[in-house]
């Protein structure tokens, strides 16, 4: 978790307030010493830190604690009501929003069906409309609002928010931050939606914050993020996580992915990959039970249907969802032979399809991957949940709190 400092230079690490902030958050209620234990600084600095915290409304004082004679610490935990973040979670059907504060709890949630793909700019107005829509209806006053993370899939412009490249949509250098900084009233990032789910991965609380973590994104498309001591790992150039761009089938078939390139993981093994074979299938008269599921509509087969048919003893379409898992597993087992994770996380509408894939994930990993490498990596099914993205937009907030003025005495 890098930051900016006053002066425009770039240092790797956090701040001391940003530590004393995250342990409160992990930890609270907690006194000074157990803090300044915590996070490795002074007690005297911790004192200074926390007076100012208190002063800015960021934490209270909740009151002493402890046992047997003497005196006992104040005990100190996060005031959610003073500083509010909103996080957007911009998906290929659905784009969903939430208000928190910084001591995570949630204010409101809500969703809305994705729509004006096809139109960037009519679709960031409306997104606009949507989030004010939301602050409204929560009846926040907005001069609490921090700012707004926008994440979606795609390639994302580190310093400008700008979509590079997001073959879910079909954008192509589209300024989508700029965009919402014109029309609503707060600062905006715009960020990777991987990398989003992977902050909600190592939440406070979590214990993992320190671990070398990999999260892979399995839904409509692919991708992934890898944050290691919780830094997000952006690359040279800030593509980093592009998993679903990995070639993992040359030569069989060559699917056309929509990143221009053939043989992807994407290609073969996404939520929208697996649709497009359903349908391919039910129009040559296969997969019969899949035929039957659609009711004869193939344009309507998705994903969820293609895993429905398979558990009703479908083999074609068994066999689809058997390949995706293998294609996965070779992708994965790469990641563990270059990087060596502590924990892996796989995350995503197909992560809702029961047990049985995830487990014939890890087989393929395991067989794939180098004998001793990865010895200690733990891979692990995420909670399903719709709303983890949104959420770990509000936890980037913090993260790149030198970006937003309201956060700016933190750095």
């Amino acid at each position: 978790m890098g930051y900016t400092t006053s002066n425009g230079r770039y240092r790797d690490g956090l701040s001391g307030k940003v530590k004393v902030i995250q342990c409160i958050q992990a930890k609270g209620p907690i006194n000074r010493s157990a803090i300044a234990a915590a996070v490795q600084l002074s007690i005297p600095a911790v004192m200074n830190i926390t007076d100012e915290l208190l002063r800015r409304g960021v934490i209270i004082a909740v009151g002493k604690h402890g046992s047997g004679v003497g005196k006992h610490p104040e005990m100190y935990a996060m005031c959610g009501d003073h500083f509010r973040c909103i996080g957007v979670d911009i998906g290929r059907t659905m784009e969903r929003i939430v208000i928190t504060g910084l001591d995570g709890s949630v204010l409101i949630q809500d969703e809305f069906p994705t729509e004006f793909v096809t139109q960037p700019r009519r679709f960031v107005d409306r997104l606009c409309e949507i989030i004010c829509h939301t602050v409204e209806s929560a009846a926040v006053d907005p001069s609490t609002i921090v700012g707004v993370c926008v994440a979606m899939p795609g390639l994302i412009e580190v310093d400008t928010g700008r979509v590079v490249f997001s073959p879910n949509f079909g954008w192509k250098d589209i300024p989508m931050q700029q965009w919402l900084e014109e029309t609503l009233p707060y600062q905006v990032i715009v960020e990777n939606a991987n990398r989003a789910q992977a902050f909600w991965e190592i939440r406070p609380g979590r214990g993992n914050d320190q671990l070398t973590v990999f999260c892979a994104g399995l839904g409509f498309g692919i991708g992934a993020a890898l944050i290691r001591q919780g830094v997000v790992y952006y690359g040279a150039s800030g593509t980093s996580g592009e998993f679903g761009h990995v070639t993992v089938c040359p030569g069989e078939g060559e699917r056309q992915c929509t990143c221009g390139n053939t043989g992807c993981l994407e290609a073969v093994a996404s939520g929208a990959a697996l649709a497009a074979q359903g349908r391919e299938l039910a129009e040559s008269g296969h997969a019969a039970m899949l035929y039957k599921l659609c009711n004869g509509k193939i344009d309507q087969i998705d994903a969820r249907l293609v895993f429905d048919a398979a558990k009703r003893g479908d083999a074609d379409c068994a066999l689809l969802v058997e390949n995706a898992a293998k294609y996965i597993g070779i992708a994965l087992a790469s990641a563990i032979n270059m990087l060596d994770p502590d924990e892996i996380y796989l995350c995503g509408g197909l992560m809702k399809n029961g047990d049985e894939f995830f487990e014939r994930i890890k087989y393929h990993t395991r067989k794939r991957q180098m004998q001793f490498a990865g010895r200690h990596v733990v891979i692990c099914a995420s909670i399903q949940d719709d709303w983890h993205v949104a959420k770990g937009a509000t936890l980037m907030i913090l993260d790149k709190g030198y970006k937003f003025q309201a956060l700016s005495f933190l750095y």
